[in-house]
């Protein structure tokens, strides 16, 4: 288990999801990262709300095609970048796929 883990909740349609997200050892502020991470995800839904026509497709490529801009912007050889990213997205998607969704009711 890494050093330093990311606990978020996803709400999705029929309850909530726990995930915990391992953090690369250089993370510098795991609540950076969730405030990014749930912006990020705020984006999106606000989006896909207001078009109506996004599919999920559509979405996950604008999501590579950001994540490609933003890995030319570090500094720091291109190999390196995505060898990092490669691993962190094995990582958060092996987090996920972990998780339950546990259901959600009103009271």
């Amino acid at each position: 288990m890494p050093s330093k883990v990311l606990r978020f909740t996803a709400v999705e349609p029929g309850g909530a999801r726990q995930i915990s997200f391992p953090l690369h050892d250089h993370t510098v502020n795991a609540s950076h990262v969730g405030a990014l991470l749930e912006a990020l995800l705020d984006s999106i839904t606000k989006e896909i709300q207001a078009t109506q026509d996004v599919s999920d497709g559509d979405v996950l490529q604008a999501v590579c095609m950001a994540l490609a801009i933003r890995m030319n912007l570090v500094e720091a050889p291109p190999g390196a970048v995505r060898a990092m990213v490669a691993s962190t997205l094995q990582q958060a998607d092996e987090a996920v796929s972990d998780s339950v969704v546990q259901p959600a009711g009103r009271a």
